[in-house]
């Protein structure tokens, strides 16, 4: 009788799987400013910060750096997600406040940093590796 019980609450526990699907929306963050050494030593990590707002309330959130190297330039878009459902959410704006994003340059020379804005223009800076 145990086991027929037992059997019958697994069952009835993993077929209810009735948990919403929740939609996410990822967006471009628009970033302030960035603070960045104006050198670095070869192999050595590079740090950014960044500064900017990542959204109104505490629904909107920070996820991650996309980057792309080229030979001298790194191209770093900012993102961010928020729920494309309702739900309740904070009123406080949500910043980067210095969020860090790492990478390790390893040949000599002007670096480019271009932040990737939403509306596509670029924010840019350098760095030079001695």
């Amino acid at each position: 009788m145990k086991t027929f019980i037992f059997i019958s609450l697994m069952a009835i526990l993993l077929s209810c799987d009735e948990s919403p699907q929740y939609n996410y929306i990822d967006y471009k963050i628009k970033v302030d400013q960035m603070v960045l050494p104006d050198s670095i030593a070869a192999g050595d990590t590079l740090i950014v910060q960044f500064y900017g707002t990542v959204g109104p309330d505490g629904c909107h959130c920070f996820t991650h750096f996309e980057e792309h190297k080229t030979v001298d330039v790194v191209a770093i878009t900012v993102w961010g997600t928020k729920p494309d459902f309702d739900t309740a959410c904070s009123e406080f704006a949500v910043n980067l406040n210095g969020e860090e994003y790492k990478t390790v340059l390893n040949d000599p020379g002007l670096y480019l940093l271009k932040v990737i804005q939403p509306d596509n223009s670029i924010l840019v800076d350098s760095v030079y590796v001695e």
